[in-house]
């Protein structure tokens, strides 16, 4: 080979794969994607939830009647996003929350699938089907580092 890089007809081709990405790693990624997609529906449900409504387009009325009602929903949702970031800072031995982070996306994923099919969309159907679509792939997400990050929660 030459220094530019260039393959000798005679040599034979040296292609290595990818190394399979570790658990942990995983595990990061998966708990990173939770705490962006629970800030992003948290902190403007907990910070101006009546403003955020309208804009994802629930009805004026029903988002003023409905607002600071679902202030306590963002908080718990920031709050659970600022307890991923220590998951990610130091995974051992929290296995728990990582399952019921997946459970809670699960659980949110079926609550918007089920409306969708019974016609209780709240919200504009391009918000419902985005948020539908997110919380499905986070909780398949979640599952997936859930189960191959073992050796990182010990």
């Amino acid at each position: 080979m030459t220094e530019w890089g260039d393959a000798v007809a005679d040599e034979p081709f040296d292609i290595e794969a990818a190394p399979p990405q570790s658990g942990a790693r995983i595990l990061r990624w998966a708990m990173l994607w939770y705490v962006f997609v629970s800030l992003a529906i948290g902190v403007p449900l907990m910070l101006f939830p009546v403003r955020f409504l309208r804009l994802i387009g629930v009805d004026d009325a029903i988002a003023a009647e409905l607002g600071g009602g679902l202030r306590w929903v963002g908080a718990m949702l920031v709050a659970w996003a600022v307890a991923a970031l220590i998951i990610v800072a130091r995974p051992g031995g929290r296995a728990y929350f990582v399952t019921a982070g997946a459970l809670q996306m699960t659980f949110a994923a079926g609550a918007l699938l089920y409306s969708s099919y019974v016609g209780e969309q709240l919200a504009s159907l391009w918000f419902h089907t985005l948020l539908t679509v997110v919380f499905v792939g986070t909780a398949l997400f979640l599952w997936l580092a859930r189960f191959r990050a073992k050796d990182a929660f010990s």
